[in-house]
């Protein structure tokens, strides 16, 4: 919490406005207090006028009733900061941190010790106690000691607990284990697990699996934590893994090398050995599976694409089940409620890998499979073909499903006046007679079999700038793109845009594009002039020149090591990065050299930042078999589609001056590379 004022409600004021979303709202003021909205507008003045004593800015309030610091005011109260001893919490975080402690048995967890520790009174901490029951781990149950609280009862639940709260991506849970040993062991241990085995963990899932083992570990070192119970279990490459990883870094009984590969069986996959006996099995059920599912669909689901993904998926769930490794995401309650019919189906279907499985398969289980199949109906639906208004482009893919729905997403968002078909495969593309709907184009990652009656155009699964260049000149010569000058305009910067950095929302920056070149000057320069440039928000202190060896992983948390240490971002979005650039490889890479490390909003941004990592030494970016240099690291926190792109057109035209970016490499002070950047926001962008 920060700490300005001898009074707590200014400083508790003022912690909610430096912490999370950038905008806070009355609404939000008053939620957080638990005060009414005439006391935070007394609060607010208070603040202000305390902040006017510190000489910083006073509290900023948007038109539309938002309320946020000026960034040059959060930088000064960094000095104030006590958030390490004094965290700011909400109820459903206070009382997560209180089973935290007690599964991590902390001594001497008396009431004034939580209180102190959460910044409570010790009425509260009493309050929160007697709600903790219903959500223990289960069998377990809080007592007292002479020294305090703890925590009695299965030592099992209390591991499944912990394992679930980094599932959830529980960031106060996150972040304490962030900072225990072994990250990078595991992390390389694991990498080497799913190359002898064949079976590759989706990104979150590896992620939450090396933070588990390393708070395990950890535990493990508690003489009395150890599972003394005997668990049967096969000599298999996993059990093998296991046993070696406690030899070294633990402690190996029976009990502790079954309840991990438990774990391990249980992870999400992406991609399963086919040379697997049990996988050979499960994707017999799951022909079963499909086949029930069309029998009271009317949809044809048995296409070994489908079955393949759809086994993968179940591959996991029967390991879930079976060790009872549970699986809960709070929208799948929705999902519930909305799809209550597939829902229906997917469970009959169901039938025979419950029969395989020998236990029923949960409501949670169920909901996520039902979104499995909901997706694969939607993306074999024959609504288009029987609709009045045909496709303009039939859309032909061979990649996996996500693949082609990602592709088909990015062309509907990037040119939403054209209408484009869902991807189809090979197979089903021969079945479409092409001449109802004369579409104007096929559009195909594949080579076809055989000629058509009908332009087609190759383009690669991941499309690259000069892909979607093409499909721009190709659709303004079929007629599918309007020529005007403003339209050609704004495909020209989306163009330029997507050479250097990854869109994800290809409509809105269109729609945005088309709105900023129908001002007039005046309004132009204004609407610029409200946004950052690169040097406002890559400031010295933000600029790194590493003069050791880094392998591009290390480089990449080490150029966001700036925004971790004012608060930009959390510990947690450099490892969405590197776990992003794993998953689907080096596509930030923006120039030759170059990486735009960023992930989304969500992933762990504070507020709008950039850093930057120069690399004396350059290293190899080496992710799903691609190779590229990586000399010079740009960080970017983005906090919407819009705040950053001055200051990224600033950037682009750095990188498109040779003599400048040359300086930029050779520069061996930070001071330096600020000049650079100053004189960069100074071209024409």
């Amino acid at each position: 919490m920060l700490n300005i004022s001898k009074k707590g409600q200014i400083n508790l004021l003022v912690s909610i406005l430096a912490e999370g979303k950038k905008y806070k709202t009355v609404a939000d003021l008053e939620a957080k207090m638990g005060l009414s909205r005439r006391s935070v507008f007394y609060w607010l003045k208070q603040v202000n006028a305390t902040l006017k004593s510190l000489d910083l800015d006073d509290v900023q309030r948007l038109s539309q009733g938002g309320y946020f610091l000026t960034q040059s005011t959060l930088d000064e109260l960094q000095q104030h900061d006590q958030s390490e001893t004094q965290p700011l919490l909400n109820v459903a975080e206070r009382r997560q941190m209180i089973i935290w402690y007690l599964v991590q048995q902390d001594a001497h967890l008396s009431l004034v010790n939580l209180s102190e520790r959460l910044n409570v009174s010790k009425n509260t901490i009493i309050k929160d106690l007697r709600a903790l029951p219903p959500l223990l781990p289960a069998d377990t149950e809080i007592i007292n000691t002479s020294h305090g609280k703890a925590l009695a009862g299965s030592e099992v639940m209390q591991r499944r607990w912990v394992y679930r709260q980094l599932a959830q991506q529980n960031l106060l849970i996150i972040h304490k284990i962030q900072k225990l040993p072994h990250i990078q062991m595991l992390t390389e241990r694991l990498t080497q697990l799913q190359a002898d085995t064949g079976n590759y963990y989706t990104g979150d899932a590896a992620q939450t699996l090396i933070w588990y083992i390393a708070w395990l570990l950890n535990r493990l070192q508690m003489a009395d934590r150890a599972l003394t119970t005997v668990n049967n279990y096969p000599l298999d490459r996993f059990s093998q893994w296991c046993e070696d990883l406690l030899s070294r870094y633990g402690r190996v009984t029976p009990g502790e090398v079954g309840s991990l590969r438990e774990l391990l069986l249980a992870g999400q996959l992406q991609q399963v050995n086919d040379d697997d006996r049990f996988a050979k099995e499960l994707l017999m059920t799951t022909q079963k599976v499909a086949r029930r599912f069309s029998s009271v669909s009317g949809i044809d689901m048995v296409t070994d694409k489908f079955l393949e993904a759809l086994a993968t998926h179940l591959y996991s769930t029967y390991f879930r089940i079976k060790y009872n490794v549970q699986y809960h995401h709070a929208n799948l309650t929705d999902v519930k409620l909305e799809y209550s019919y597939l829902m229906n189906l997917t469970k009959y279907a169901l039938q025979p890998f419950e029969e395989f499985l020998h236990a029923p398969v949960s409501s949670d289980e169920l909901a996520l499979i039902a979104v499995y199949f909901g997706g694969e109906v939607k993306r074999l639906s024959p609504d288009w073909l029987e609709s009045e208004k045909q496709p303009d482009v039939i859309l032909v893919c061979t990649s996996g499903v996500g693949t082609s729905l990602l592709l088909y997403q990015q062309l509907s968002a990037r040119y939403p006046n054209i209408s484009f078909s869902q991807p189809v495969s090979l197979e089903e593309f021969q079945k479409i007679d092409l001449t109802q709907g004369a579409p104007k184009l096929v559009l195909t990652t594949a080579k076809l079999q055989e000629p058509v009656d009908v332009p087609t155009l190759w383009v690669q699964a991941i499309p690259t700038s000069s892909d979607f260049q093409r499909l721009s000149q190709e659709f303004r010569q079929l007629g599918l793109l309007d020529n005007s000058q403003e339209t050609k305009l704004v495909h020209a910067v989306l163009d330029i845009i997507t050479d250097y950095a990854r869109v994800d929302d290809f409509n809105g920056l269109t729609a945005s594009l088309r709105d900023y070149f129908q001002k007039t000057p005046l309004e132009t320069t204004a609407v610029q002039n409200s946004r950052p440039s690169l040097a406002d928000l890559i400031t010295p202190e933000r600029i790194q020149i590493a003069t050791e060896e880094l392998d591009w992983q290390a480089a990449v948390h080490e150029s966001l090591v700036p925004l971790q240490i004012d608060g930009t971002v959390q510990p947690m979005y450099a490892d969405r990065i590197v776990g992003i650039t794993l998953a689907k490889g080096p596509y930030m890479m923006i120039k030759d050299g170059v990486m735009l490390a960023h992930a989304k909003p969500e992933d762990g941004v504070n507020s709008l930042g950039m850093s930057l990592l120069l690399l004396k030494q350059p290293t190899t970016l080496v992710a799903q078999g691609q190779s590229r240099q990586l000399a010079v690291v740009f960080g970017l926190a983005p906090v919407d589609r819009d705040a950053h792109v001055h200051a990224l057109s600033q950037l682009l035209a750095l990188l498109q001056d040779a003599g400048l970016y040359a300086e930029l490499q050779t520069a061996d002070r930070p001071e330096d590379i600020y000049k650079i950047l100053e004189r960069a926001i100074q071209l024409p962008s």
